[in-house]
């Protein structure tokens, strides 16, 4: 447990890699992995194999208000909090030594904040950073796929239904206790682009309700009002791995594409019928991206990006016989 300086204890999960006898000798990086909004630290659970198996230190986090972590007042369940969080997870199990952050959805938005505006906390020592399924701002605009007139409706209601069932949280509770198969359908809509075992369904329902209610409703107006767009040219001379799925309804695809093209050494990543949450729904395609980033990340640092630079683009089909298609520098994703 790290607690923080206002007092929340945060569950982390420290992950070492095999020793020499046993395995890869270890890189002496450390990737620090952060969850998306009611979701907690399991759901970077098969990233977390992978990179150990590569020879490296994996951190995990339940973020505060979710998974084992004791929830903290609701006038800090904001964003910015959520990065100064991470700086103090940094302090106390990273002290030293290159890492790697890597983020999903909310979490993202955390370490984007972070170290946009404390970069000089790290220095040298950051070496890359992963972007899954995330957003710069304009989450307000968002419509959920379900088009401009159902969408606005959806978002400019959301934070009164997140209120309302907090209120209520039996109601939740009910549900937790005896799930729905109409539960299971809106979960998979909402979080998946293709078909998923059942296992995947049940883990991240379970993780979705397991969230305070009134953890979900609070922290609804920092993601509304998220911005941090201007902080990116900061973090523009970093290896990236900016990934997301073109079914993504929560943070679409050119909320991707935005970040991609403020960050000249990022590979973006266009996973073709995947939604929100890549890590599990296509494990072994965020498994790869990562590790091929996190050697990166152990290589020579490159030099400052040239004023030409533009990050590569690349497209990945797992329908049958559709393969991959080759990486663009500066295509269309």
């Amino acid at each position: 447990m790290v607690t923080t300086d206002d007092g929340v204890a945060l569950a982390v999960d420290i992950d070492d890699p095999p020793g020499p006898a046993s395995g890869p000798r270890p890189s002496g990086l450390t990737v620090v992995l952060a969850h998306g909004y009611t979701l907690d630290s399991r759901s970077w659970t098969l990233q977390r194999s992978v990179l150990q198996e590569a020879g490296h230190r994996v951190v995990r986090w339940d973020q505060r208000g979710h998974g084992r972590s004791d929830i903290g007042e609701p006038a800090t369940h904001t964003i910015r909090r959520l990065g100064q969080d991470l700086r103090e997870v940094l302090d106390a199990v990273v002290p030293q030594g290159p890492v790697l952050l890597g983020g999903h959805s909310m979490g993202a938005m955390a370490l984007m904040s972070y170290a946009g505006r404390r970069r000089e906390h790290l220095g040298e020592r950051l070496r890359g950073m992963a972007l899954v399924s995330t957003s710069v701002g304009g989450l307000d605009a968002v419509r959920w796929g379900l088009g401009e007139r159902v969408g606005a409706v959806v978002t400019r209601t959301g934070p009164d239904v997140a209120a309302e069932l907090a209120r209520h949280p039996g109601w939740v509770d009910r549900l937790r206790r005896h799930p729905t198969p109409l539960s299971d359908v809106a979960v998979a809509t909402s979080s998946f682009g293709s078909r998923v075992p059942r296992s995947v369904r049940r883990l991240t329902r379970d993780m979705i309700l397991g969230t305070d209610p009134a953890v979900v409703a609070s922290f609804v107006p920092t993601l509304q009002q998220h911005d941090v767009a201007d902080l990116l040219d900061t973090l523009a001379d970093l290896p990236a791995l900016v990934i997301v799925g073109d079914r993504d309804v929560l943070t679409p695809p050119e909320h991707s594409a935005r970040i991609a093209a403020r960050l000249p050494l990022a590979e973006h990543v266009m996973v073709q019928r995947a939604g929100h949450i890549l890590m599990l729904e296509h494990p072994e395609v965020v498994s790869e991206h990562l590790a091929r980033l996190a050697q990166r990340c152990l290589d020579p640092a490159p030099a400052p990006p040239p004023r030409q630079a533009r990050p590569r683009h690349t497209v990945v089909d797992l329908r049958p016989g559709r393969g991959r298609r080759a990486p663009t520098p500066g295509g269309g994703g």
